[in-house]
């Protein structure tokens, strides 16, 4: 029997099943190129392909193409916001090479959570939001909140949702004013809410653990607190009193970890001559995720090309990286940002 011919024109009809399976196996960066083929196929990646799996997949299969530091570099027409990915050569140290992805005039606060950096001025600008992956960015409605504002960025693991909540800073109101944009949301507006604990004033950087962001500020009493954000519930609570006795040697590393929340105990680890040989102007810190190694880096704008360093507290030992940037040279002052759980996410963020 002859074998009956496809006519010509037609398409390759695959299952839906199988599509899946293929769309879950390609990498984010391609993942993300995908969704804009055809609406079928935005559909498809966004209705049958979890995305939470992507970051899920990136924390246990780190991928080179997630960024590792924020860059905030001072140039005559503003300031370059950049970040950077890691390459390894043969040597001891770790090339960061960067990739430049926008430029703004403002921008002089970050917070990286799962995968999505945000970034703000602190005297004005809005909040605005852009993933890596996707190379995609989206500035928030303005919250009516007064300048001088303050923002935290947080991640909801019980809805999968993103979340910034803006802090106004202390005035003669009675109460400090504080409002909620959930990423996603149809509204696409700012939620009042209460900020139901003594007046404070944040600083800087927020990290978001768990479900939970937590950030220093100085109260009413003039005394450095740090103070927690649930973003499920939307509460601030926790107010923790910082240990008076911070400053160490000029060679050693404290490590305090509160062991009661309670009743305000702290414990103290003392990690001897971590910082030998380093300068006393490396005090911004973060510690990556799944590794647990801390990162050191200038807390202030600083020569680029300069050595920042990754110190691994379980087997005692410190390792160098150095940034390289394509448009920069030795002499471009540059701040640095740690990110300490780089992922690839490509969530949409319109």
């Amino acid at each position: 029997m002859a074998r009956k011919r496809k006519r010509s024109g037609e398409g390759i009809n695959i299952p839906l099943d199988l599509t899946v399976e293929i769309l879950h196996r390609l990498p984010a960066k391609y993942l993300a190129r995908t969704r804009y083929v055809s609406k079928q196929w935005r559909t498809i990646i966004d209705d049958y392909i979890v995305k939470n799996s992507v970051v899920t997949r990136s924390l246990s299969q780190p991928s080179p193409d997630a960024p590792h530091f924020i860059l905030d570099t001072l140039l005559d027409g503003g300031v370059v916001f950049s970040y950077t990915y890691s390459r390894q050569i043969r040597s001891e140290r770790n090339q960061i090479v960067e990739k430049m992805f926008a430029m703004t005039a403002t921008a002089r606060e970050f917070q990286y959570v799962r995968g999505l950096i945000g970034f703000w001025s602190c005297t004005r600008g809005q909040f605005t939001l852009h993933n890596p992956t996707t190379r995609r960015s989206v500035p928030l409605p303005d919250t009516g909140i007064p300048p001088r504002r303050f923002y935290l960025f947080g991640y909801d693991p019980l809805r999968n949702q993103y979340k910034v909540a803006c802090i106004a800073r202390p005035t003669s109101e009675p109460e400090q004013s504080c409002k909620v944009f959930t990423l996603g949301d149809l509204g696409k507006e700012w939620r009042n809410i209460k900020c139901c604990i003594e007046r404070h004033s944040p600083f800087g950087t927020a990290v978001c653990i768990g479900g939970t962001i937590y950030y220093t500020a100085t109260a009413e009493n003039q005394r450095n607190v740090i103070i927690s954000f649930n973003v499920v519930s939307e509460m601030f609570s926790h107010v923790f009193q910082v240990p008076e006795k911070l400053n160490g040697s000029n060679e050693d590393m404290d490590v305090w970890v509160m062991e009661n929340a309670e009743k305000q105990e702290w414990s103290k680890t003392t990690h001897m001559a971590v910082l030998q040989g380093i300068p006393s102007s490396m005090c911004r810190f973060g510690v990556t995720h799944p590794g647990g190694e801390i990162v050191i880096v200038p807390y202030f704008y600083y020569y680029l090309g300069s050595e920042g360093y990754y110190y691994n507290p379980n087997i005692n030992s410190r390792r160098s990286f150095v940034i390289q940037s394509p448009r920069l040279g030795g002499t471009d002052l540059v701040r640095i940002w740690p990110v300490t759980d780089p992922v690839e996410n490509i969530m949409s963020l319109m």
